[in-house]
């Protein structure tokens, strides 16, 4: 045979044997990428971490970021979580734990953009009290507002600890007033999203989820009394708010409302700033809700008639709505501040849902206020006591709270004034005066 075919024989076997011998690698690749995979998952199956952690790592290796996926890595993640739970864990090991905990984070990160694990990387660098204060900001920005209701409760606890113990606490000046007001408006974003995520969880009836969003909640509100302590605080933000409030009508009215309601709980009703932001929802749109922020605006300056005549017409306007109740109880609250009891009972008699106690009180103290003149003896004057006792009762049973189960009854008719009215323990005593009846007690 000649030297060239020889030569040419001879390089065909090599590459022959060269690309044998690279599938038997990339085979023995796959072999072990699976392998390590199956290994890490049986031994995290069985709670074996330290193991279930040696074989993820050696699926690391051996797969290759090509090879994994994200339920990969939140096992990692998981895995290594339950190894700084040990008991006996040195600070060193712990630290070297939860950096490996960041790199799973950051290497998931290359392969795919999952929400829940950007705000699970925020809120796990709020934890470990980094200072790296712009790369949180970063990850809670492209989750959260992209979230929404379906962040978790721990995102929305940790982001907004974040917002004042990284941001607020540590700024000076006018950064920190610029601080205070990010954190205001936020909360009213986060505090939308908590009631929508709590709402469904009812539906839903999610005994737990329901815990985790009412703890959320009540998170924010402990931490957001930190920065508004007071109404002035609170208005001085609010006034200059005016200014820059979104162009669009919806938009705007939104934001009009949340500040309206958050000035609403911290009782700064009487502001002047809070005037302001009533007539800018009114002139908006005049709705029932705009109308009931007029009234608690006169009603917290003693304007009790214009208060009236807003709650009348937010009662009106809301008719069967779910606010149908809230504005009522109202409206019966200033017409008994005007002395108008019979209106006042009239109204509150009809509230019901979770107002019906604290509108009950307002039927008990309405009969209370008129026992004086109703009736046409002493007796039948006094006994409108033991009808508004009746109502005091029903009120208590219906959830109102603060008001003693025997309040009127001392100046119910005593056993002498109901035996000369010939009238004993446990019988009906006929009230004129409401077109009701009560139990004579004593």
């Amino acid at each position: 045979m000649k030297l060239k075919g020889i030569l040419g024989t001879l390089m065909l076997t090599l590459l022959i044997g060269s690309s044998a011998m690279a599938q038997d690698s990339s085979n023995v690749a796959a072999d072990d990428c699976q392998k390590f995979r199956s290994l890490y998952y049986q031994y995290l199956t069985s709670k074996a971490y330290q193991d279930a952690a040696n074989f993820w790592n050696d699926a690391v290796e051996a797969c290759g970021p090509a090879g994994l996926d994200g339920a990969f890595y939140s096992n990692g993640r998981y895995i290594y979580g339950k190894l700084l739970k040990e008991e006996g864990i040195t600070p060193e090991r712990k630290a070297g734990l939860k950096d490996t905990v960041i790199s799973i984070f950051e290497s998931r990160l290359q392969i795919d953009h999952d929400l829940i694990w950007i705000a699970d990387y925020a809120s796990q660098l709020v934890t470990n009290k980094s200072d790296d204060h712009a790369k949180i900001d970063t990850l809670f920005a492209q989750s959260i507002p992209e979230l929404k209701d379906k962040a978790k409760s721990k995102h929305f606890k940790q982001y907004f600890k974040h917002l004042i113990v990284n941001k607020f606490n540590t700024a000076e000046g006018e950064e920190k007033e610029a601080a205070r007001t990010k954190i205001i408006e936020e909360y009213i974003v986060l505090s939308e999203y908590i009631g929508t995520a709590l709402k469904a969880a009812k539906e839903k009836e999610d005994a737990n989820e329901v815990k985790r969003q009412i703890s959320a909640q009540s998170f924010l509100d402990k931490y957001f009394l930190q920065i508004a302590k007071d109404c002035d605080v609170l208005v001085g933000v609010f006034d200059k708010k005016l200014e820059t409030l979104p162009q669009d009508p919806t938009e705007r009215k939104e934001k009009v409302e949340a500040y309206l309601a958050l000035m609403d709980q911290k009782k700064c009703q009487s502001s002047e700033v809070y005037g302001k932001f009533v007539d800018e929802l009114i002139s908006l749109e005049p709705t029932a809700e705009a109308y009931f922020f007029g009234g608690n605006y006169a009603l917290s300056n003693k304007n009790n008639s214009k208060a009236a005549e807003y709650f009348q017409k937010a009662v009106e306007l809301e008719a069967d709505g779910e606010n149908k109740d809230k504005y009522s109880l109202n409206l019966a609250n200033v017409k008994y501040k005007q002395g108008s009891y019979k209106s006042a009972f009239k109204i509150a008699k009809g509230v019901g849902g979770d107002y019906r106690g604290d509108a009950l009180v307002i039927c008990a103290n309405s009969i209370a206020a008129t026992a004086n003149s109703c009736g046409e003896s002493t007796f039948s004057r006094k006994a409108n006591y033991w009808l508004a006792n009746d109502y005091i009762k029903k009120a208590i049973a219906a959830g109102a709270e603060g008001v003693s189960s025997s309040k009127f009854l001392k100046n119910a008719p005593d056993s002498n004034e109901a035996f000369n009215e010939g009238v004993s323990a446990g019988s009906t005593v006929s009230l004129s005066c409401w077109g009701e009846s009560t139990i004579a007690r004593f």
